[in-house]
This record gives structure tokens, C-alpha cells and sequence, in this order.
């Protein structure tokens, strides 16, 4: 299957309302708040169209979805901005193809290029284990938000950009 990974443009929003309620439908994690998180995350300051993405199988549909957001690792004696992945969903008839992780690594890429250091994520080690991320805690990186034991995790993008780094993850007030 050929895929694009393209900035997502308002004439998507209304698909990707749809595969994320429908992503997340069925996990015992979901609290049914990814599709209005989303709407409340474009409205923010920090908003940056370029860090949400959609994965597209021609020039109108989209199967895939993925949102980055600044957020702050504050240590005892400086702050760090990362970005956070929140949500990445892709419709159910696509899953097992390989689109999350296309789309994940598009999302990585293009933070990297906006100069983000490192991604966060509250998620499945069984998935993005397997794709570079580690326990945020074996940075001493914490999460002020209550996630489930073992799901806080995290990605350096660079060689050495949690060195030292330490801290709490706070998020934008669009998370609560």
C-alpha cells in the first residue's frame, strides 16, 4: 500500500475525528477524551500544524493520525521542552500494516527538525519498545499526570539529549 504522511489540513479534521474515536473505542485505557484532547490541543499557543500529521492512501483519505505538543521536563535546576505524542491512531481496518510506525517515525523526524530533543508518550511498551522507546524513569523523568505503572516512556532523538535532563514532564492545561 503507498502511503503519504502529509501536515494535516482542516479538511482532514473531520476523518480524523472519526478514526481516533474509533482507534480508541475498544482500549480498556481510553477514557473517550482523545478526540476533544485534540480539539483542545489545536487551540493552544504552542500548536504547531507541522507536528500533526496524517497518513493518507490517495489525495483524500486518511488512515492515520499522529499529534506532537511541547511540553516541559521541569529538573531542580533548569527546564527542557520536548514534545509529546498524543494521540497516534490509525482506523481500525489498517491496523497490522505497519501504519503507526511509518506515521511515528514521520512525527520523530519532524521533530527533530524543529529542533525537539526528545518524544514522550503514555503507551504500550509491547509497540514503541520496539521502536526506540524506553521507561522515561531510566532518565529519572517522571510524569505529573496518573498513568498506568510502566507506561510512561520516552525517546531521545539525539545521542545524549536526556543527559542529565531529570525532572517531572508537565503538561499544557489541554491535558487535564
Amino acid at each position: 500500500m503507498s502511503l503519504s504522511f502529509e501536515t494535516i489540513q482542516p479538511a482532514d479534521y473531520e476523518q480524523v475525528d472519526q478514526i481516533v474515536k474509533s482507534a480508541f473505542a475498544a482500549s480498556e485505557e481510553s477514557d473517550g477524551d482523545e478526540v476533544p484532547l485534540i480539539h483542545r490541543l489545536r487551540a493552544t499557543y504552542d500548536y504547531q500544524p507541522s507536528l500533526e500529521v496524517v497518513a493518507k492512501t490517495d489525495l483524500t483519505t486518511v488512515v492515520g493520525h499522529g499529534l506532537l505538543t511541547p511540553v516541559t521536563i521541569r529538573g531542580s535546576r533548569h527546564n527542557t521542552t520536548i514534545v509529546a505524542l498524543a494521540p497516534l491512531a490509525v482506523a481500525p481496518d489498517q491496523q497490522g500494516q505497519a501504519i503507526g510506525s511509518q506515521l511515528l517515525s514521520e512525527l520523530e523526524t519532524r521533530a527533530r527538525l524543529a529542533g525537539f530533543t526528545a518524544v514522550s508518550v503514555v503507551g504500550d511498551m509491547n509497540f514503541y519498545g520496539g521502536r526506540g522507546y524506553v521507561m522515561a524513569e531510566d532518565f529519572s523523568i517522571h510524569n505529573s499526570l496518573p498513568v498506568p505503572m510502566g507506561s510512561n516512556l520516552i525517546k531521545p532523538l539525539t545521542a545524549g539529549a536526556l543527559a542529565n535532563v531529570g525532572g517531572m514532564i508537565e503538561y499544557p492545561a489541554s491535558f487535564k
